[in-house]
């Protein structure tokens, strides 16, 4: 897989993962909503945004009240055979929008005694317990607000036959025996999809039922939600296909299953979804059918946490935030092979919209656009408030400069290494002493890397000027981090730290010893040309091989396989050559010392020897190898 390929999978990845955006105001509406008002709006736009992103389908439904008040498809669900997108047939994957439903499935269960918010789960699982927790228990509140400090997981998360297992026991305790919770439950914000799968599991076990039965039959059937299932229909004439634009045509994504049902396997149709978010903006209930009661919607809505006071934060289910005119949302980000959906709430219009596109990173940034361009135009009444700033100084300020890392990759187990692969960094700058610069992504404007002004409002709190992004800088436990894109905390991190320095780290020597390779094979052929006798060593040409070998291998075949997982050939066999590497440099640099005879090839063949064993010890640390560091 191609560093571009992975930066495009760690893209996707993120967007599975979630994105950001408080409450308290009302905002009118300026215009009556009607199907020609946001038309005029929306059509426009899609047109012109689907054709610069390359995206080949896109469907949104927009709710008022009880009701849905716009529909429409564009493009096509399938290219190939020029099939339409309509969103009342045409089925998309929701991706990590399935978690607000799983979240309201683990409420309902809360309402009927079934499970509590705040007791250990431990009291609630029967099939396994939860024990890794080292840094203490882990409740229900914490899961539903991705503060459990489960670490993430990325190895044999999916699979390529499309299986969605029928109870998430097996995959959940197994990943929880793997691995150990990573910080104090409830300390902060770590987006998992291990600890959604983790709930699903829960709500399996408090239920009896699979998720996918509970759902079926708790929240899909009253709510009229046909289409809707868990499982990738056996019938995908209906299921749209998805795609990425590789700079000359539309190649296809192949569907995929996921272990963690919970965290992201929901398909239904764009239509259907609408009576879920009419339930939520209706106290619970959609056409006389109770889905949760009103204090429990209530619940769901209001801030379970936030890293500051100040900050939107996160309830049950949704994320809380304001459009650019400060009007207050509650929204939900999902992505899984290629497609991408966005939902938003505005409590105040009691408005839903709902946007679903084929098409991978492109899709977030045509999601903004709609939600923006419908608010803006339709939603005019400005309700945001001034900014006050808090004056500092710009030596204070600047103690806030530096490179901040953005990673999803786990901490133990494979995949730690993706961080070499797959990070993103933010460069903060002191402008003057209330003012910052901060370079990065950031949500809904797509995958370019955008320069955005903040002002302080409080100490260490910013807000963006003209926009919705919020930052708080602190430290923790010996380190500085700023929190705020994308809800995450990331650590301030030195140059040494650097995403591009750890790569380089990692490809210089594999192509070193490639070169040594190469270049041992041909002095060898050339000697046998020459009939020269006399004897070149062969110690340092194996180690170049063996760390060739496995460079190559892992590069091409091991990081794109990670989220499938790995043969037994490749965990105990490939990913053992640099060990064997180590060892044949340990015998040679022994052989070196203690050697009578003069070697002119000494300090090279030295040289090559203690790169083997520093690299082999960097790649054990990043968990390349069949043994783990962590």
């Amino acid at each position: 897989m191609t560093l571009f390929a992975l930066r495009k999978w760690f893209a996707v990845l993120l967007v599975s993962c979630l994105m950001l955006l408080q409450p308290l105001s009302v905002a009118n509406a300026h215009s009556p909503l009607t199907t020609p008002s946001i038309e005029q709006i929306v059509d426009p736009l899609m047109k012109n945004e689907m054709n610069n992103l390359h995206i080949p389908g896109a469907a949104i439904v927009i709710t008022q009240g009880d009701r849905i008040i716009f529909k429409k498809g564009y493009g096509f669900a399938d290219v190939e055979q020029q099939i339409p997108v309509y969103p009342e047939r045409t089925v998309f994957r929701i991706g990590s929008v399935t978690k607000s439903f799983t979240a309201t499935a683990a409420m309902q269960l809360v309402e009927k005694g079934k499970l509590s918010l705040r007791e250990d789960l431990n009291t609630a699982l029967k099939d396994y317990k939860i024990t890794n927790n080292r840094y203490g228990p882990i409740t229900l509140h914490h899961l539903l607000t991705h503060t459990a400090g489960i670490d993430e997981k990325i190895y044999k998360r999916d699979n390529r036959e499309s299986v969605i297992p029928e109870f998430s026991t097996e995959p959940v305790n197994e990943t929880l025996q793997m691995q150990e919770t990573i910080f104090t439950p409830g300390s902060k914000f770590q987006y998992s999809n291990a600890g959604t799968g983790l709930l699903g599991s829960v709500i399996e076990q408090a239920s009896g039922q699979s998720l996918h039965d509970y759902m079926r039959e708790n929240i899909f059937r009253p709510l009229g939600m046909d289409s809707a299932e868990l499982y990738l229909p056996e019938d995908k004439s209906k299921l749209a296909k998805s795609y990425y634009y590789d700079g000359n045509a539309y190649q296809t994504i192949p569907y995929s299953g996921i272990i963690f049902p919970g965290s992201g396997a929901a398909n239904m149709t764009p239509v259907d979804f609408a009576p879920y978010m009419i339930a939520h903006l209706s106290g619970g209930s959609y056409n006389g059918t109770s889905l949760l009661k009103p204090e429990t919607v209530q619940l769901m809505h209001a801030q379970q946490f936030a890293a500051h006071k100040r900050m939107y934060g996160i309830g049950y289910g949704f994320f809380k935030g304001e459009t650019k005119n400060g009007t207050p949302t509650l929204w939900a980000n999902g992505g899984i092979d290629g497609f991408t959906s966005k939902m938003v709430l505005i409590p105040s219009e009691s408005i839903g919209i709902f946007v679903a596109v084929n098409a991978a990173h492109p899709g977030l940034e045509l999601h903004g656009k709609v939600v923006n361009a419908f608010t803006d135009k339709l939603l005019t009444e400005q309700v945001r408030k001034p900014l006050t700033p808090v004056d500092g100084t710009i030596d204070e300020i600047k103690k806030l400069e530096g490179q901040y890392l953005l990673t999803l990759t786990p901490e133990n187990g494979w995949g730690k290494g993706l961080r070499l692969l797959s990070s993103y960094t933010y460069t903060v700058k002191a402008l003057d002493g209330k003012t910052i610069s901060v370079t990065g992504l950031f949500q809904n404007e797509g995958q370019q890397s955008l320069e955005k002004k903040f002002v302080q409002v409080d100490d260490h709190f910013f807000q963006e000027i003209g926009g919705e992004e919020q930052l708080y800088f602190h430290g923790e436990q010996g380190k500085f981090y700023m929190t705020g894109p994308m809800n995450f905390s990331l650590p301030r991190i030195p140059f040494i730290e650097s995403p591009s320095v750890l790569l380089a780290l990692y490809v210089i020597p594999g192509i070193v010893f490639i070169l040594l390779s190469l270049v041992w094979i041909a002095r060898f052929g050339l000697r046998k040309w020459r009939k020269q006798s006399h004897a070149i060593s062969k110690i340092v040409p194996i180690m170049a091989l063996l760390h060739s070998l496995f460079f190559i291998i892992q590069f091409t075949y091991a990081n794109t396989e990670l989220v499938y997982g790995y043969p037994a050939f490749y965990q105990f066999v490939v990913a053992s050559l640099p060990i064997v590497s180590l060892a044949a440099a340990a015998y040679l640099l022994l052989r070196i010392g203690t050697a009578k005879e003069r070697d002119r090839w000494k300090v090279a063949n030295s040289a090559a020897a203690v790169l083997s064993i520093l690299y082999t010890g960097y790649l054990f640390y990043w968990n390349f190898l069949s043994i783990h560091y962590s």
